[in-house]
């Protein structure tokens, strides 16, 4: 295969990552607390780009290397219910990329600033992604000026499994970006892969609404598979899997019990809320507790077992800046904020819980002032729904 080593400029990738990381975050311009958390993120990014370097590799293959809906690179087979809906007589070529953002190391205790720096990381790949499409893009034209070149395909998108990843990294020599696995470890968080398509005819693809899809064994044929969601006997099988220990168990069972209360009162009051998903997620919400950045790594897990809404709602469930005011309250909305009346495995209340919290961490400034603004957002929400639903969470929770 013929390797061609890039690079792309930080410059044009910073815009888009702050975008992407915007969207993440699910701040929202007209929020001052949510324009505040903007500025603490980036900070951040202050710390760490000058150590943020977009490179990679592309491999091109030619069309022969697609048949039975699937791609073949040597000795491996990379497939997804996705291509099943590419017709062989549209591609023209396909390009197998790796990307990283480099080995820079960012070390801070501060929990705040791991989550942001996580990030970021997912920012800057999303962009690069974004750049290196654009730069085949202007590349292709010149030969096949009608050609349209596709959104990227590969692990953890439309469907192919994440850990298809390591096997792209040693199929394409990953080590010459300096991202290669070896036998101890898997591949570093700051890399991605995957593939793109140049075809013919723009309109016979897959629907890029399901890019997201990060597939499921129970997958429909060309959808369903994003929008599935754990039961809670999946769910109960997950948290033993993962080996999560007993009292964190407890723990998220008394937070979904919460959650489930406060969901089923709204939709009594005719609020629209799906349950499914709000018990799967606060039952998974601390799957990974005992880990760094657990809501990154849960929601992680959730994803590599096809469970993509779940994952959204794990991962933002530690730091996440709710809009009291706004029309619709949501999942995360209850999720959160049931998170935070539970104390260990009972319910406590929001005022007795975050005090407890603010005491844990009296000698952090920052983080005081973050959990100040997620109390005064959080008293905000509960009055709301209190007033919704005609009593108290309080009373609610007898």
């Amino acid at each position: 295969m013929n390797h061609q080593l890039f690079k792309l400029d930080y410059q044009d990738a910073e815009s888009i990552a702050v975008e992407v990381f915007i969207q993440a975050c699910g701040f929202q311009p007209e929020n001052r607390n949510h324009m505040e958390l903007l500025e603490e993120g980036l900070e951040v990014l202050k710390k760490i780009k000058r150590e943020i370097r977009l490179s990679g590799l592309l491999s091109i293959l030619e069309p022969g290397a697609f048949h039975r809906h699937s791609i073949f690179i040597k000795d491996q087979v990379f497939g997804c219910t996705a291509f099943d809906q590419i017709p062989t007589d549209n591609i023209i070529k396909i390009y197998a990329y790796l990307l990283t953002v480099g080995k820079f190391e960012f070390n801070t205790i501060n929990l705040v600033e791991q989550y942001y720096m996580d990030l970021w990381i997912k920012a800057f790949l999303e962009a690069g992604r974004e750049l290196l499409r654009k730069q085949i893009t202007n590349s292709i034209k010149k030969t096949s000026p009608q050609s349209y070149v596709t959104y990227p395909f590969g692990p953890g998108f439309y469907g192919m499994n994440t850990d298809r990843l390591e096997d792209l990294f040693r199929i394409l020599n990953g080590d010459q970006i300096g991202c290669a696995p070896d036998e101890r470890e898997e591949i570093p968080k700051k890399c991605c892969g995957g593939f793109f398509f140049i075809v013919k005819d723009e309109t016979k693809l897959p629907a890029v609404s399901c890019r997201n899809c990060i597939g499921h064994e129970e997958g429909c044929l060309f959808c369903g598979g994003k929008n599935q969601t754990p039961n809670r006997e999946s769910c109960l099988k997950l948290l033993e899997k993962y080996q999560t220990p007993s009292h964190v168990v407890r723990h998220c069972l008394a937070v979904t019990d919460v959650a489930m209360r406060i969901a089923k009162a709204l939709k009594e009051k005719g609020w629209t809320l799906d349950m499914d998903l709000l018990e799967g997620a606060s039952l998974l919400h601390d799957i990974a507790r005992l880990e760094e950045n657990h809501g990154l790594k849960g929601s992680i897990i959730a994803e590599k077992h096809g469970f993509g809404q779940v994952a959204n709602l794990i991962r933002c469930h530690m730091f996440y800046a709710t809009d009291p005011y706004k029309r619709r309250i949501n999942e995360q909305d209850i999720l959160c904020l049931a998170d935070r009346m539970v104390k260990e495995d009972q319910y406590v209340g929001i005022e007795k819980r975050m005090m407890a919290v603010l005491n844990k961490f009296k000698c952090d400034p920052l983080v005081i002032n973050r959990i100040q603004l997620r109390l005064e957002e959080n008293r905000i929400l509960q009055k709301r729904i209190e007033e919704v639903i005609g009593t108290t969470i309080d009373e609610l929770m007898k």
